[in-house]
């Protein structure tokens, strides 16, 4: 997660002392915020005036709001590989999710969304093909209880603002540009897909944090690591600045924060 970065420097002579503070902001802004207090040269309204010019700015560094980590590029999408039929197996919806979190000025949501189905092409412990869909009208909302704006929270999460549930219930996650001989699947460091969400569809490689495979059951769990998508290349669009001006501080980031946890049965 981006945050503001800041040090302080003192520096002493014999009539003053300089107190330099530098808030290094995160891109898009390049130029630090510098700040620099002579403090025995200037008298109290000085002093005062520079104190709220210290304020304002820390406040703009707080609507500048916060970013998800590791973003990955979306790029068109290309062929899926093929399931083989006879050697798949399928996904444990009930043991497999999709974690988000979204961000807007001075706060963040999160939560999970339900699999709700899913196949792997994987004999013998090589991966060729793949797909898993995600319940998208199952958003589940976990930083707020029910009577404080979770529900209302996954209305408009589900509404037309953003996914349109009742039009795409589903979003989709398709394996692409593996190997025809396939990837042995205890050494996958990433995995690239098609993930279609809504009526776009955008390739983009996820980094994998961890395989364990069950020797009792031959069950795999792939987890990945945590992977940044923007919004904007789905043409979600609602509070982006990517679509819209003269928000002010009432956007909300494009960035969702996503990882996922794949279990096979």
């Amino acid at each position: 997660m981006a945050e503001p970065r800041g040090s302080l420097i003192v520096n002493n002579t014999k009539d003053r002392r300089e107190i330099q503070f530098v808030i290094w902001l995160d891109a898009p802004y390049v130029i630090p915020i510098t700040y620099l207090l002579v403090l025995r040269t200037m008298n109290k309204n000085q002093k005062a005036s520079l104190l709220g010019l210290f304020t304002l700015s820390l406040a703009l560094v707080a609507c500048s709001g916060q970013k998800g980590q590791n973003a990955v590029s979306a790029s068109d999408s290309v062929a899926a590989n093929t399931l083989t039929v006879g050697q798949t197996v399928s996904v444990d919806s009930s043991a497999s999710y999709l974690s988000w979190k979204g961000f807007k000025p001075g706060g963040q949501h999160y939560g999970k969304l339900p699999v709700s189905a899913g196949e792997l092409d994987l004999k013998d412990g090589v991966l060729r093909a793949g797909s898993v869909s995600i319940q998208m009208n199952g958003i589940i909302v976990e930083d707020l209880k029910a009577e404080d704006g979770a529900d209302k929270l996954k209305q408009h999460l589900e509404s037309e603002d953003f996914f349109d549930v009742a039009k795409y219930p589903e979003a989709r996650f398709e394996l692409t540009n593996l190997p025809a001989e396939g990837v042995k699947v205890a050494e996958l460091t990433e995995l690239q897909g098609n993930l279609t969400l809504k009526d776009v569809t955008k390739n983009i490689t996820i980094p994998v944090a961890s395989i364990v495979a069950d020797p009792a059951t031959g069950a795999y769990t792939i987890t990945s690591k945590t992977f940044t998508i923007n919004r904007a290349d789905w043409n979600v669009k609602y509070g982006s600045k990517s679509f819209f001006t003269g928000l002010g501080d009432k956007f909300i980031n494009d960035d969702i924060e996503l990882s996922f946890v794949l279990k096979t049965k």
